[in-house]
This record gives C-alpha cells, sequence and structure tokens, in this order.
C-alpha cells in the first residue's frame, strides 16, 4: 500500500486522449451516427473499453486504469473538451497544474478529433449557431453563472448494491427480459443499451483477468505470481458475475468506477457508504477464515488510493472555477442506517484510518454524525481534523435526513444518503440529481439593485428606495432576472444531455430507469432534481446589514452617496467605507445580519422554486462555491460591506475573510441560525480555520468535538475544519516543493495546497484563523 501510494503521488498527471479518439473513431461513421442515441453511447463506451491500455502495475492488488498513464485524466471533445482544448500547446509548462502530453497526442487532437466536434460538441448542440457562440464565450468568462451541465451531468452514487449482488450478467439478464416485453421503440433502445454496456463492462474485466495471466507466467517472483493468478480469477468473475468477498467487491466497484468516469466526464462518481456497502462481505469473510483485520486495511488502502490516479483535464479558464485537481470521487462513513440505527461498524474505522494515514487528495471524504454517534467514534474524527488531516468534511444526519424527505425521499432512501461531488447530499443508487448543474454569482443582482451597473431590470430611480423592504424588493427583482437567464441557457443544455448524450451504463446503475425503461438524462431514476449553487451569500448579508446601519438606520449617507462610492472602488470616499466596515457582520452570532443572510438565501431559494428540470424534478438551492467565489470576485466591484472590486466572495455559507471576529462558536451559530433544511436542499459548505496550538492535548480534543457537537445540535448542517496554521501555508507558498502534500479544505473537497492557484492560496490564508 506504501509504495503504491509512493508510485502514485511521484507520477505526474498526465493528459489521455484514448476517450477522445475511440469515440471520434466511432462517431465518423456514419451507420453509427443513424442508431439512437442511447445506442451510440453504449457502444462508444464498450469500444472505448476493449481498446484502452491495459496495465498492471508492481504491488497491485487491485487492477484498473482510469487513463492511459499511472496518474491522468481525458478529454471529451463531445462535451466540452473543445473549450480544453485552448491549452494543447501550454499544458506541458503552464506553472498551474501542469499536465504532460505527447506531441503527437497534440498533433491527433488537432488534426483528428476537435475539427470533427467542433461543429459538434455539446454547447453547440444545445443552442441555435449564433446563440451557441455567445454561450460558449459567456462561459468561458463566467462572470454571472457557470453552467457545468455543458460537461454532461454524472453526480450520482450508483447502486453498486446490485452490481454487487448481480453483477452485469443479471443486470443485463433483468433488462433483456424487459426488453421482450417493451414495445415503445425508445424504451427498446434504452433496454439495448443498457445490456451493450454492460457486456462491454464485463468484457473490460476479461481484459484484466488476461493480462494478470500474462504478467503471472512472466514474473519469476512466487509469491507475486500467486497474486497475480488471484487477480486473474477475481477479474474473470468480476464485474460479470456477483462478487463473493472482499477483494471481490472492491475489484468490481474499482472497474466500475473507471466505467463509469468514461462514460461521465470523470467527474464525482461516488461510492458513497463504502463501509456499509463493504461490511457484509468483510464479515463473511472473516468468519470463513479467508481474511483477517490487517489484509482487509490492505485491500481498502489500495482501493483509496487507486482513486487518486485520476485527474481532470481542465483549461486555465475551467482551472479558475474547479481548482485543485478536483474530481469529486465521494466516500462517506458513519451516519445511521436505513431503520434509524447508527452504523458505525469495524470498517468505518479501518475506513478513517486510511484517510488519517494517507493522504490522498481522493476520495473525498465526509464523515456522518448523527445525535446516538459513538463519542469514541466522533473522537477520532475531531483529532484526525485537528492534526491537519483536512479530511473527513462532517454531515449532519439531524439535519440532512429531514431535508431529504422534504424533497420526497422516503424516510428509507433519506437515511441511506451519501453527498456527492462536494457537499450535495442525495439518497445513494436512487438519485439522478444534477446537483452541480450550474453557480450563480449572487453579487451581481445587488449591484443591479444598486445601480452600480448598468443591465438592471429595476425602472425606478435609485433615490426612491426609502427602506430596507423597497431594497429588498429590487434585490428580489434583480435575482428572479438572473435566475431567469441561467434557466434560459441551462434547460437547452439538459435536453441536449437528453437527446445526444445519453449514459446507459449510469442508468443500469440507478433504480428506476431499467423500471421505466427510460435513460437517467430523460428523467428514469427514481428521484431527479438540480442543484444550483448561489455564491456570496455573505457578502450580501453584510452589505444588506451595511445599508440598513449606515443609510436607513443612522442616517449617515444616502444611497446615491453609497453608489458613487461604489462605482469609484472607494477611492475619495474613505470615511463612507469605513462606517460599513464598522457595521455588524454575518458570522458573529448577530440576530440581525443573520436574517438578512436567511433572507438572501430564501430569495435565490424562491427563485430557483419557479421553475422545474427538464427531467421533471426541482430546481434545489445549494450554498458551496468550489474555488468559483475567486473568479465571480474578479468581476464584481465593490460592495457596501467595504469590500474592495476584484476581492473573492465569501466562499460557501462561510463568513468573509477577517469578518468573524467573535470566534468559532459564534460564527457556527450565524450558521446554525439560518433555516438550513429549507433554503439550502442541495447543500452548503462551511469552513472554520483553527490554529493548532488550541487543539492540543486533551482540553483541545473536548473543545473541538463540543464545537462539532454544539453547531449540529443547532441544526448545522455542514462543517469542514482546517487546523493549520498560517505560518505553515505562508512557507508553502513561498516554497511549493517544501510541502507537496499539505492537504486543505477548499470549499467543499480537500486539494493539495500547491494545486490551487495563487489566488487561492492567499484566499484561504485569509480566512479568519480562530485562535491564531
Amino acid at each position: 500500500m506504501w509504495r503504491l501510494r509512493a508510485a502514485v503521488q511521484a507520477a505526474g498527471p498526465a493528459v489521455c486522449v484514448e476517450w477522445a479518439v475511440s469515440v471520434t473513431r466511432y462517431a465518423r461513421r456514419r451507420a453509427n451516427r443513424r442508431k439512437p442515441a442511447p445506442i451510440q453511447r453504449a457502444e462508444a463506451l464498450a469500444a472505448v473499453l476493449a481498446e484502452r491500455t491495459v496495465a498492471i502495475h508492481d504491488d497491485e492488488l487491485l487492477v484498473g486504469n482510469f487513463s492511459a498513464h499511472r496518474v491522468g485524466g481525458a478529454i471529451f471533445p463531445e462535451l466540452h473538451g473543445v473549450a480544453q482544448c485552448e491549452d494543447l500547446l501550454s499544458y506541458r509548462g503552464r506553472k498551474l497544474n501542469p499536465l504532460a502530453i505527447r506531441w503527437r497526442d497534440v498533433l491527433t487532437l488537432a488534426l483528428r478529433v476537435m475539427p470533427f466536434w467542433l461543429p459538434r460538441f455539446l454547447s453547440m448542440r444545445s443552442f441555435p449557431p449564433l446563440r451557441a457562440l455567445r454561450f460558449v464565450a459567456d462561459q468561458l468568462t463566467a462572470k454571472r453563472y457557470v453552467i457545468n451541465e455543458t460537461g454532461g451531468i454524472s453526480h450520482f452514487v450508483p447502486d453498486y448494491e446490485t452490481l454487487l449482488a448481480l453483477g452485469t450478467e443479471g443486470i443485463a439478464a433483468d433488462a433483456r427480459e424487459r426488453l421482450q416485453r417493451c414495445d415503445e421503440e425508445e424504451g427498446r433502445a434504452f433496454l439495448e443499451s443498457v445490456v451493450t454496456a454492460c457486456d462491454g463492462l464485463a468484457a473490460f474485466g476479461d481484459r484484466y483477468a488476461d493480462a494478470a495471466r500474462h504478467a503471472a507466467t512472466a514474473t519469476a517472483d512466487l509469491d507475486r505470481r500467486e497474486e497475480l493468478a488471484r487477480i486473474a480469477r477475481i477479474c474473470a468473475r468480476v464485474p460479470r458475475r456477483p462478487a463473493r468477498g472482499l477483494h471481490e467487491v472492491l475489484q468490481s466497484l474499482l472497474l466500475a468506477q473507471i466505467a463509469l468516469n468514461s462514460e461521465s466526464l470523470d467527474n464525482s462518481v461516488c461510492p458513497g457508504r463504502l463501509d456499509q456497502l463493504l461490511l457484509p462481505y468483510y464479515r463473511a469473510d472473516v468468519e470463513a477464515g479467508l481474511l483477517d483485520e490487517a489484509g482487509a486495511r490492505e485491500l481498502i488502502g489500495s482501493f483509496v488510493v487507486k482513486m487518486s490516479e485520476i485527474v481532470p483535464v481542465f483549461s486555465r479558464r475551467i482551472t479558475r472555477i474547479h481548482g485543485g485537481m478536483f474530481n469529486g470521487q465521494v466516500v462517506a462513513v458513519g451516519g445511521v442506517d436505513r431503520e434509524g440505527n447508527d452504523a458505525t461498524c469495524e470498517l468505518t474505522w479501518i475506513l478513517l484510518d486510511a484517510i488519517d494515514e494517507l493522504r490522498m487528495r481522493q476520495p473525498n471524504f465526509h464523515a456522518r454524525i448523527h445525535a446516538g454517534s459513538p463519542p469514541g467514534y466522533l473522537a477520532r474524527v475531531a483529532d484526525m481534523l485537528r492534526r491537519g488531516s483536512g479530511s473527513p468534511s462532517l454531515m449532519n444526519d439531524e439535519c440532512v435526513v429531514p431535508m431529504l424527505t422534504d424533497r420526497g425521499a422516503s424516510l428509507e432512501d433519506a437515511r441511506d444518503y451519501s453527498p456527492v461531488g462536494c457537499v450535495e447530499p442525495v439518497a445513494c443508487a436512487t438519485t439522478f440529481g444534477s446537483t452541480d448543474a450550474a453557480l450563480v454569482n449572487l453579487a451581481l443582482p445587488l449591484e443591479r439593485a444598486l445601480g452600480t451597473r448598468d443591465d438592471g431590470v429595476c425602472e425606478e430611480p435609485l433615490s426612491a428606495c426609502e427602506s430596507m423592504d423597497a431594497l429588498l424588493a429590487r434585490l428580489e427583482r434583480e435575482i428572479d432576472h438572473l435566475i431567469d437567464g441561467v434557466i434560459d441557457d441551462l434547460q437547452p443544455v439538459e435536453r441536449a444531455n437528453a437527446r445526444f448524450h445519453p449514459t446507459p451504463l449510469t442508468s443500469a446503475l440507478l433504480r428506476g430507469c431499467v423500471d421505466a425503461a427510460a435513460d437517467a438524462s430523460a428523467g428514469g431514476a427514481r428521484y431527479n432534481s438540480s442543484g444550483i449553487q448561489g455564491v456570496g451569500v455573505a457578502d450580501l448579508a453584510d452589505s444588506l446589514a451595511a445599508v440598513d446601519e449606515v443609510v436607513f438606520r443612522r442616517r449617515e449617507s444616502d444611497l446615491t452617496a453609497l453608489r458613487d462610492a461604489l462605482r469609484a472602488d472607494f477611492q475619495g470616499h474613505d470615511i463612507l467605507r469605513g462606517l460599513l466596515r464598522r457595521a455588524p457582520k454575518y458570522g458573529n452570532d448577530d440576530p440581525r445580519v443573520d436574517r438578512l443572510a436567511d433572507r438572501v438565501m430564501g430569495l435565490f431559494a424562491d427563485s430557483l422554486g419557479r421553475h422545474r428540470n427538464t427531467r421533471g424534478g426541482a430546481y434545489h438551492a445549494g450554498f458551496y462555491s468550489v474555488t468559483v467565489h475567486e473568479a465571480f470576485g474578479e468581476y464584481t466591484g465593490a460592495l457596501p460591506s467595504g469590500r474592495g472590486a476584484g476581492k473573492p466572495l465569501a466562499n460557501g455559507l462561510s463568513p468573509a475573510n477577517g469578518l468573524d471576529r467573535s470566534g468559532p462558536t459564534a460564527a457556527l451559530n450565524s450558521t446554525a441560525a439560518l433555516e438550513l433544511r429549507r433554503r439550502a436542499r442541495n447543500g452548503i459548505n462551511v469552513n472554520v480555520r483553527l490554529a493548532e496550538g488550541i487543539l492540543r492535548g486533551e482540553a483541545g480534543l473536548t473543545d473541538l468535538v463540543g464545537l462539532i457537537r454544539g453547531y449540529f445540535d443547532q441544526g448545522g448542517m455542514q462543517l469542514q475544519v482546517n487546523a493549520v496554521d498560517a505560518e505553515l501555508l505562508r512557507a508553502a507558498m513561498d516554497d511549493p516543493g517544501s510541502h507537496p502534500w499539505l492537504l486543505v479544505r477548499v470549499s467543499g473537497y480537500s486539494a493539495y495546497f500547491q494545486d490551487l492557484s495563487p489566488g487561492m492560496q492567499r484566499e484561504i490564508l485569509e480566512r479568519t484563523c480562530h485562535g491564531g
């Protein structure tokens, strides 16, 4: 396990063109393009799995390659890969997140792949030509909002329980049986595509079985020969047939993860509740004397390392939005089971140890906590966090489970939830939630409401706005106008995904799709929704509180003078800026500001609630920001909070940097005071940064456990802790090579500090460090 970790961390990430070449070769054949879209996608996936590089590395007990490289990522030309190719000539030498790419692959992409897809990639198929060009140009700058569905949907927890119980043969057999009874043409095409995709995944396992047999005959090491022979036997069985034992389970999951990431833009295909999924197989192995705890730790550690072999291929522009080699394969531990009992088990502890010891970028680990969580479990999680692990993120079952039932999930399905992507809770195996459909800059409606931008929809002069209620009414109109624009751009992309980019393997592993003979992209899953994130809540709350205090209560300025100061980025308006900065701020347990934050969230969530997505589901509001709060901030002018033009917005529902001055308890009290269950149905991220020194010893551990418990007891939904001192962060900024594996929590996910842009590194450094 440790040698595997060292090999993966030493491997420089690279661009893999195998998917792009194979899918282009398939799509160039006119006969293929005449087939129904689900069949096209299933056959293309099967072709890629049949052609891609198969390699078995030294020391591996679990095999499978996400790409042609030890660590690498694919370009998906049919989705948003054309935009990623703007960096073709600079991937190798760019300073941030460099990616190796061979010159022959550059030529292949430039001369053979991209010319074919330039008029055919998803954005071009979503809109008429001129509108498509305007849309692409708008998204490359991302000033107002980012539509992530142009890269596909993904963001789900597959029904791995069924895959492990039936194998692909069993799932395909069910689809074939339903095919015999299906008279509807679209349904028949979908069911045929499920069979093809399942057969392609099974054949993928066969290829690794052949490779392991060959490697076994070629090695003189008798121990390694036996390991390879066992790998060959396992891959000859799974994922084709039901899994038996922990080793077969993890191998089946890994091959399925690779295939699903290939089908769905290598983005947030989540194993979910891995401790619960693996538990019966682990216990059966132990009872039969086939496995001990040490063997289980080796296999699980190997699985964790393998998950870090995949990286996204993002251009510099997209890296501004999704920085830090983001991927988001979520693994959740703990929580309650479907009956409401504590689910902490032996494998929970093994997975926590793997998180703590390996400290890999992937998976994105979350620990579920509920009122009955064992004290030792919470203490273990807190101990990891205080020692700078950066992981796991914490989720509160007492908030999330009723929130999911409010969304329409059954109580049993809601209890069986996992976050996906960053922090978005979904019912496992049943939800196609498109949880990261878009991110929206909420500061722009405020700028328009205050007249600092000229493209607002409010017709009344600013001077006519004489109260907070009147200003909030203007803000509401501007938010509605912005959301109408988001939906107007998003829904054509939703329809294009269903028409041109169905996902038959994904659909085979989501409950409801085969029963309904409908792809997940067409609404086949049991639960359908879309998540759209509002970015900048704290900035708006601080700004509205400042306007209320300085303009409406104390009458020390008026809105016209404020507008002029904002347009000037406060140049020549120092006195007014000082008054605004001294006004109350979110994150200090001030009910007046917290109510304004809640009001902003409500305006955003209610505006989304006016619409339904094209799969028949609701649009749910989320409040996390990945790294787009920095990108949005670059295009946002000065705000009444006193924030200067171009500065990052606040991340998620965290307070604006440096403005939570009353300690961590007050900061978390502000978040817990919000109506999270109703307003934030797509999840939130809340960062708290604590000085390592205040967490030492038994007293420090007790204090951290109490902080977490107190926040969750008040109804907090999510929390993530960075326990890292400013000196360490500065040292890592000054000499990136000095701390290559320093893991930090960004906005719902972990990243190596060195993989973040200088701006994001500064943003993390500038977060309030409580106790420092």
